[in-house]
């Protein structure tokens, strides 16, 4: 019996070591050269731990191996905070061959500083650096417009477009969709589960002033998520999603268990949270307790969504209003299921909105 066991615990190691793979530049550089779609690398990107070289370097190497511009947009992306930039960097792009798309972009996702004196005007005149790139390089640095949100850009996006409703078939398994609108045809992006189970009260201020009231005030109950923000990356102003539901029936919400999608309702038993980010991870608020009572659901972060139902088993989710850049996650807000393992979608939001 001990060998099977220890197989089964190398195959184990084997196949999470697989999952946590951690790409960079030359794992994108390697799949481009083997002619790997453009949509499967950037679902390789938006899927997996990256560590990418983002330096001015590492962009004219990404430019020279024919790395697509959405590619290394989406490292850009993933790269936060990218490496301060200044004069010579941007001059360097442009000699590099970089587009003026994506130094456009690097200059806007980056901290900088840039010297605009008339001498600097001048040596990038000499450089060849074309005018609308210097105009972006006036625009106030990346910091004054973040104000401490990371997921606040500073390019504006175009509106996300009123798509014809897609038919069942366009979606896989039953799950939440994203619709990607930049390209002429939407495509639409499955968000990935996350389960976890850290449950946990709220922090050191709340316990001391608990404690000095005698439990009056209360802790609140509190769900943590690994990571300062989510793998699934929207760039997106007022996003448009799709619940796919499994089957032509539902089951009765008391039987839902692992497969949210073949037990729930209607999007209605889903709350969107906005989730904040801490030195620890992300996190929300699912409930408080004090010495006189309990409670569970959502005093603060929701996110009011709208739906619109297409067929039994498929539902549009839209919004009334753009949403502020930041970290999401749509949770099944069954409160009984409060106390077990907890799953949900989360994306992090990136858009010019606050």
């Amino acid at each position: 019996m001990k060998l099977p066991l220890f197989v089964f615990i190398v195959l184990f190691a084997v196949s999470t070591a697989i999952a946590q793979e951690t790409i960079n530049n030359q794992s994108v550089i390697s799949m481009v050269t083997a002619k790997i779609s453009r949509d499967l690398i950037l679902d390789k990107i938006k899927f997996s731990p990256g560590r990418y070289d983002m330096t001015t370097k590492g962009i004219i190497e990404l430019t020279k191996a024919r790395v697509p511009d959405a590619v290394i947009d989406a490292m850009m992306l993933a790269s936060s905070p990218l490496p301060v930039l200044r004069n010579q960097d941007v001059i360097d792009l442009h000699a590099g061959g970089v587009s003026r798309d994506v130094i456009t972009k690097k200059i806007q996702y980056s901290e900088s500083d840039f010297s605009l004196t008339t001498e600097a005007l001048i040596e990038l005149k000499t450089a060849k650096v074309p005018d609308p790139l210097v105009k972006v390089m006036m625009v106030p640095k990346r910091a004054t417009l973040q104000s401490g949100n990371p997921n606040l850009i500073a390019g504006v996006l175009s509106p996300h477009p009123d798509f014809p409703i897609p038919a069942r078939t366009k979606f896989g398994e039953p799950g939440l969709y994203y619709e990607e609108y930049k390209n002429k045809l939407p495509k639409y992006e499955e968000l990935e589960p996350t389960t976890t189970n850290q449950t946990k009260s709220g922090g050191l201020g709340e316990a001391v002033a608990n404690s000095a009231t005698r439990g009056l005030t209360g802790t609140s109950q509190r769900v943590g998520l690994a990571n300062p923000s989510a793998n699934f990356i929207i760039e997106d102003n007022r996003p448009v999603f799709y619940f796919v539901f499994s089957g032509t029936t539902r089951k009765n919400m008391n039987e839902v268990a692992e497969s949210i999608f073949d037990g729930v309702a209607s999007p209605n038993d889903f709350t969107l949270m906005r989730v904040k980010p801490n030195n620890r991870g992300r996190e929300f608020v699912i409930g408080r307790e004090t010495s006189v009572s309990s409670s569970s659901g959502f005093s603060e972060g929701t996110v009011p969504f709208r739906f619109k139902k297409i067929s039994n088993t498929l539902y549009k989710i839209y919004f009334d209003q753009e949403i502020a850049a930041g970290e999401y996650a749509f949770f099944y807000n069954k409160s009984s299921e409060f106390t077990s393992s907890l799953k949900l979608y989360d994306f992090s939001l990136r858009n010019n909105v606050k």
